[in-house]
């Protein structure tokens, strides 16, 4: 296995985790995101909801944010397994700032010792945090001439020594670079600031949010120096079925399949610009979206662990030690299911991985050959790493009998043939071509031959644009036909 060493892990940090005087007008008194963690339910048999930390005595527990102690644990926890630093998410509305406090109470408090850099969350403030896209409580705030006035607010982080650089260059990250105009006049204007500060610049990044796969642009002709992955977005992946027992209320939401997202993760072809890896533990955002949430069925440390060491790999072959980063969503976004402090499921476990396999003592399996990524390749690799990660337990198809018994209204259900057992499916060499899966889709003659269909196209028209088109239609008619 390579040397994974150098690999330094940057763990997207949210700064939501304490009372406000915006979140107590507009979501109640003494809201915080464990409010959100603390009302979510189970969907599913095995569905691991509520998602809290634990609460003896060295815990973390339901923390505050605004207490140096908090910071300061989080750091030492964080190092302790191998992360490298914090991004905080930076909230920027035009001057006005909103979840700031944490991160000003980190800037005042050299004894939280943690690299940081910071990511500009410039989206509008909305009730998105409810599932609420249209009701905008404070709007973003692009005017050119103004962004004199954001690189003036980061300039007491860039002149901290515990901000993050490559190269001598800030690293600095900005979550919807598609949003803004005149971005390379912005990032201009942010590497000023930063050479300012006694850098030699700034890297300004664009993180690839809302982007399919397959269609990320070069972030150098925008003006940027590269891109960020941000899984689950730009990730492809199998949507599990969901049955809904009759009487019960209706599902609204997806359950996606986390091991496919990881193999479509792989097959992705390195571009010619910058890119730094990402990947991200598990997610679940019931806690904000209820029967309308994006869940990631499948997520284990296992999983995690194989993840992060194929992406650290490639990692390790295009970039320089001292550059050698790789971003992980998240460090604490306990609403969206994505965290790698410690719950009461998983304990350190997720911690304990990241350690292990960037310090060599994680054996993994099934080792991942980057010379023979073929698509033939791929679904082989699954049949044989399933049983070990765990799946085959939770997709399983349940007794009938039993799915009408059961306490909870939802069973999930893989396409045929998602399964196999240890041995079968396409092998890694010598493979038979597999017939294409719209000619399987134009033979089928029942369900299954449809679901085996849309299986195949997962792994066989990436980026799979018009396999998502196609299969979301005929998965929506399927339901309607079946209600």
């Amino acid at each position: 296995m390579t040397d994974l060493s150098s690999v330094k892990p940057i763990a997207f940090y949210l700064p939501q985790f304490y009372a406000t005087p915006y979140n107590d007008e507009w979501w109640g008194k003494g809201f915080t995101e464990w409010t959100s963690a603390r009302r979510a339910e189970p969907l599913f048999p095995g569905h691991h909801q509520p998602q809290l930390p634990p609460t003896g005595p060295n815990d973390l527990g339901f923390h505050n944010q605004t207490d140096v102690a908090t910071l300061a644990a989080q750091a030492k926890m964080a190092k302790a397994h191998g992360v490298h630093g914090f991004c905080h998410y930076f909230y920027w509305f035009g001057g006005k700032r909103v979840l700031e406090k944490p991160t000003e109470l980190m800037l005042r408090s050299p004894e939280v010792d943690m690299p940081f850099c910071l990511s500009w969350a410039n989206e509008n403030w909305s009730r998105r945090w409810d599932g609420g896209d249209t009701d905008i409580l404070i709007p973003q705030d692009y005017d050119p001439e103004n962004y004199h006035k954001l690189a003036e607010d980061l300039a007491p982080y860039f002149s901290d020594p515990r901000y993050i650089t490559s190269g001598g260059k800030a690293l600095f990250l900005i979550y919807r670079p598609d949003e803004i105009p005149e971005l390379g006049r912005l990032a201009d204007v942010i590497r000023q600031k930063a050479i300012d500060c006694g850098h030699k610049g700034a890297l300004v990044l664009g993180t690839e949010t809302f982007v399919a796969p397959g269609q990320q642009l070069d972030p150098r002709k925008n003006g940027l120096d590269g891109a960020v992955e941000f899984p689950p977005h730009g990730v492809s992946t199998m949507q599990v079925h969901t049955h809904t027992r009759p009487g019960e209320p209706d599902f609204e939401g997806m359950v996606f399949d986390h091991f496919s997202a990881f193999l479509t993760a792989l097959k992705r072809p390195a571009p010619d610009y910058p890119l730094y890896r990402g990947v991200f533990p598990a997610w679940d955002n019931t806690a904000r979206r209820g029967r309308r949430a994006n869940i990631f069925a499948g997520s284990t440390p296992e999983l995690f662990a194989h993840w992060l060491a194929s992406q650290s790999e490639w990692t390790t072959r295009r970039f320089a030690p001292k550059e050698q980063f790789i971003f992980i969503n998240a460090w604490n976004e306990w609403a969206e299911g994505a965290h790698l402090e410690p719950d009461t499921k998983d304990g350190m476990a997720y911690l304990e991985t990241l350690r292990d396999v960037l310090g060599g003592q994680y054996t993994l399996k099934h080792h991942f050959d980057w010379n023979n990524s073929s698509p033939e390749y791929l679904p082989y690799y699954r049949s044989v790493a399933e049983a070990d990660l765990g799946l085959d337990a939770l997709y399983a198809s349940r007794d009938p009998q039993a799915a009408q018994e059961a306490s909870l209204p939802y069973e999930l259900i893989l396409p045929p043939g998602a399964m196999t057992k240890q041995g079968e499916g396409p092998q890694p060499t010598g493979a038979k071509p597999i017939t294409p899966w719209r000619e399987q889709l134009r033979a089928a003659r029942n369900f299954e031959d449809i679901k085996r269909a849309l299986w195949l196209g997962l792994y066989h028209d990436y980026p799979q644009t018009r396999f998502q088109r196609v299969s979301s239609k005929i998965l929506r008619k399927i339901r309607e036909a079946t209600r």
